[in-house]
């Protein structure tokens, strides 16, 4: 059984949501796309968008900490 890039990307998705909180991430469930199929839609800052609209995840770390006193 092979899994689907936008299965993956929403495996990846669920595992960075159980790990960490983001404030423009969000899970909104399964429903359907402009075609009728089900897919997983998350909420990305003020977009819904369907996770086969996903091509690509890229971390950003931010450092809040200061080496300067």
């Amino acid at each position: 059984m092979q899994v689907s890039k936008s299965e993956l990307i929403h495996h990846r998705l669920q595992a960075m949501l159980r790990e960490h909180s983001f404030s423009d991430l969000k899970y909104l469930g399964v429903r359907p796309d402009s075609i009728g199929i089900d897919q997983h839609w998350y909420q990305i800052g003020e977009a819904e968008v369907p996770v086969d609209a996903i091509q690509e995840l890229e971390s950003e770390e931010t450092d809040d900490e200061s080496d300067t006193i």
